[in-house]
């Protein structure tokens, strides 16, 4: 990041719009401190208004987002940055959220074995003056999977938190045979792009 954004955040309150310890991380390694304040935006968007994933699933970024700004802009000190972002898993027309249970997790990753896939992760960032939104897509393909790898995964417990039942940070990268784009996307918040949308943000500040 450029000096300039990295001092215009470190001096003003910046907050992350969601409660994934994996996007903390990801904004600390820019230097940003953000404060954690996970939206309760309710996800009621209809999809089928939609002309492609990426379009909604940034849309939900922002509503996160929005929400969390309508409740704290009253606060004594208002934020001047707010971070949101979502992702999903995709195959064709279907779409992997998070297992609802061990079986399901197994189905799910049944499913995506020697395959590819595309993870789309929406984000939004809002201050007082602006809005930025966007999304980044991510190809990964999967390994050849035996059933008894997949068992031995969803025991970990890692998979049950997750959009698709797997961490590529975690064991779950064991399954994974390549990956086609960046793996922040991945992750849940895309490092890049972030990066450079905020230092075009603050650079016209």
């Amino acid at each position: 990041m450029l000096e300039p954004t990295i001092e215009a955040l470190t001096a003003c309150r910046v907050i992350l719009a969601s409660g994934s310890p994996r996007r903390h991380e990801i904004i600390q390694k820019l230097g940003i401190k953000a404060e954690v304040v996970p939206s309760l935006y309710d996800e009621n968007l209809d999809r089928s208004s939609y002309k492609n994933h990426g379009e909604y699933i940034q849309d939900l970024a922002k509503y996160k987002v929005q929400e969390v700004y309508n409740r704290l802009k009253k606060d004594l000190i208002s934020p001047f940055l707010i971070i949101g972002a979502d992702t999903m898993v995709t195959m064709g027309n279907l779409i992997y959220g998070k297992p609802k249970n061990e079986s399901h997790a197994f189905e799910m990753l049944s499913s995506l074995a020697n395959k590819e896939h595309i993870v789309i992760t929406g984000v939004c960032l809002k201050t007082l003056n602006t809005e930025v939104k966007y999304y980044n897509s991510t190809k990964v393909k999967f390994g050849d999977l035996s059933e008894a790898q997949i068992r031995t995964y969803i025991k970990s417990g890692e998979c049950l938190d997750k959009a698709g039942g797997y961490g590529v940070q975690g064991m779950g990268g064991c399954l994974i045979e390549k990956v086609d784009g960046d793996v922040y996307t991945v992750m849940g918040m895309p490092l890049y792009s972030l990066a450079k949308h905020l230092n075009n943000i603050f650079s016209t500040v």
